[in-house]
């Protein structure tokens, strides 16, 4: 009997046979240009480099092979070797990065907010004097004194890690000192021919995006993204936070791959950018509250639970080396405050960047995730609140889905009442799977064909529908074995039918709630901002025609891709613009919707699609 076998943090979920390796189910689902395990031995298990890591379940017991390449440190910690490791039953396997292939589509660009650059960093070029009997006055007080003369900036204060490394500085060559506010945050020889350079971090459930960011200029040098390591400890919040509190082990491993992965972040971004992560000297971090609270290692178990208050709704700032990030010894990450609930600080960021609080007239806002926050302003005035729209539009919880790699279905046109049917893979390759735009633009095109009925059933007699005796349960056939890059049928499942009916639900109720608070009707919104990287690539028509998004002219529809690490480069290189998003968050009015009848109300009858 086959079990199902889940890869983190790719997405996939496999049906496997008992006594197969994992390097066998994996070969089952991906291919060389999907992504999936690396095996650079051909999987012989000579050269170590397969390994995963068991989250849940049971593999057989380590063999000879593993024991001589991973050590007992390695297998302690849950890691095995894909091609040793033979599967007993169920298991959830998290791929780390250096053995992943493939790459995920990220996305990284948003709104290009105009600001001008303003930092918190400010750099000071000083001369020096080698201290001697004649000149008996240190670096630090040489510093102090010219900075009091020239600038009027007495009173100074100094991180005392620095100390010992401006007194090595002493000579007559000019240092540089970069202050923030009164403090001084770091100090380089000859520092003014080296940028001064900021990390500006949008840290999603799913994603982390990251901007090495030029601090005078305002200009990108390097973007990247990578998936959260969190993945693998639950795809959703909740199931984090649930994980978190199992004991002070699993909190402790969980803030710590997150932390680690941020590094590899910075890392990736000082090398493409050419600069040294040392010189590094100021971060923003966004984010979700439960990200916020995980990376902080803050109390979360009044987050888990009704009414789901943060321990911290103030903005956050903390050396970047307590974080566990290489950058300047003296750095120091901001995090943008929370709203309340699950209304974080992401939400805060991509108002600030699509200019939501200034907007005359109604504006809906949604950023769309496994998270989805939305805010609807009117004349400035703004009311916000976060849905559990869950992890179906990343592919999860999706039969044949995935997340944005090469392989995946991601868009979908449905043609002669669904007997046709034409489709684009990521990457243009042969379709291993299907990721959430694909999903969306799936189900509503079926719905417009007819063969997916109001109530999201499908039609039994449709020729390509039929029925799965395994799963007890009707699928229809999107692409045949002899298309798909896998050797298998890749079908939409009832299930995967009833994922979306939920995700969409709970984003119409969410907006439906918010326009009843404020007294007003779908007609009324002028202009829609879709954020975050499911809400830049879905097909607007798909998401109104399924009752995701109000039934609006697609003109007033405006997609802002990254918004929120838009707004975090933005809070990153001004500090007005700081003050800016700190006032947004306390301005804000936060609806908690699962203390609202009217919320259950309406996610009931938004799970029938638009008659």
């Amino acid at each position: 009997m086959s079990v199902i076998i889940e890869f983190e943090p790719v997405g996939r979920r496999v049906e496997a046979e008992p006594g197969q390796t994992v390097m066998q189910a994996a070969r089952g689902v991906f291919t060389p240009e999907s992504g999936g395990v690396s095996a650079p031995c051909g999987g012989r298990g000579l050269c170590g480099r397969c390994r995963v890591r068991l989250v849940e379940g049971e593999f057989s017991p380590p063999n000879e092979v593993e024991k001589r390449l991973l050590g007992k440190k390695g297998l302690d910690e849950g890691y095995r070797l894909a091609c040793q490791a033979v599967i007993v039953g169920p298991a959830k396997v998290e791929i780390p990065p250096e053995t992943l292939t493939g790459r995920q589509k990220l996305q990284l660009e948003g709104t290009d907010a105009t600001v001008v650059p303003e930092p918190a960093i400010k750099r000071y070029n000083i001369p020096l004097k080698t201290t001697s009997v004649d000149y008996p006055y240190s670096t630090w007080q040489q510093v102090e004194a010219f900075l009091a003369q020239n600038y009027g900036l007495p009173c100074l204060r100094i991180d005392p890690g620095l100390i010992s490394r401006v007194e090595a500085l002493a000579g007559d060559d000019p240092v540089t000192v970069s202050l923030r506010g009164r403090e001084i945050t770091n100090a380089l020889v000859n520092g003014k021919t080296r940028k001064p350079v900021g990390l500006a971090v949008d840290l999603g459930t799913t994603k982390i995006a990251g901007f090495l960011v030029d601090l005078e200029t305002g200009i990108t040098l390097a973007a990247e993204g990578i998936l959260n390591p969190q993945i693998a400890y639950g795809e959703d919040v909740i199931s984090r936070l649930a994980y978190a509190l199992e004991g002070e082990e699993q909190y402790s491993r969980i803030v710590q791959v997150l932390r680690e992965g941020l590094d590899r972040l910075l890392h990736a971004l000082c090398g493409a950018a050419g600069v040294v992560p040392e010189d590094v000297e100021e971060a923003v971090i966004v984010g979700n509250t439960a990200m916020h609270h995980l990376l902080l290692r803050l109390p979360v178990c009044q987050l888990a639970r009704s009414p789901y208050v943060p321990a911290v709704t103030l903005p956050v700032e903390i050396k970047a080396r307590d974080l566990g990030l290489g950058m300047a010894f003296g750095a120091v990450a901001y995090l943008v405050p929370a709203v309340a609930g699950f209304v974080g600080g992401d939400h805060v960021a991509m108002i600030l960047s699509s200019r939501i609080h200034e907007a005359r007239g109604v504006t809906l806002g949604l950023d769309i995730g496994t998270n989805t926050e939305i805010v609807l302003a009117r004349d400035g005035e703004m009311i916000s609140c976060s849905c559990a729209s869950g992890p179906a539009f990343e592919g999860a919880h999706i039969q044949q889905g995935m997340r944005a790699i090469d392989g995946a279905i991601s868009r979908v046109d449905v043609a002669d009442g669904g007997r046709k049917l034409y489709y684009e893979t990521i990457g243009g390759s042969p379709p291993v799977g299907i990721c959430g735009s694909g999903i969306l633009d799936a189900v509503a095109g079926l719905y417009r064909a007819g063969v997916i009925s109001y109530n999201g059933r499908l039609d039994a007699n449709h020729p390509r529908v039929r029925f799965n005796g395994e799963r007890k349960a009707a699928e229809y056939v999107l692409v045949p074995s002899e298309e798909s890059g896998v050797d298998r049928d890749i079908v939409i499942t009832q299930k995967d039918i009833s994922e979306i009916q939920l995700a969409k639900a709970a984003i119409a109720a969410g907006t439906k709630v918010l326009l009843e608070k404020a007294g007003l009707k779908e007609e009324d919104v002028q202009r829609v901002i879709v954020a975050g990287a499911f809400g830049t690539h879905l097909r607007l028509e798909s998401a109104v025609a399924i009752g995701m998004l109000p039934d609006l002219p697609l003109e007033r529809f405006q997609q802002v891709g990254n918004a929120a690490g838009a707004g975090a480069r933005i809070i990153l290189l001004s500090e007005t613009e700081r003050r800016r998003a700190e006032e947004i968050a306390r301005n804000i009015k936060y609806v908690e919707l699962a203390a609202m009848p009217e919320f259950s109300n309406n996610f009931l009858n938004q799970m029938r699609f638009p008659v």
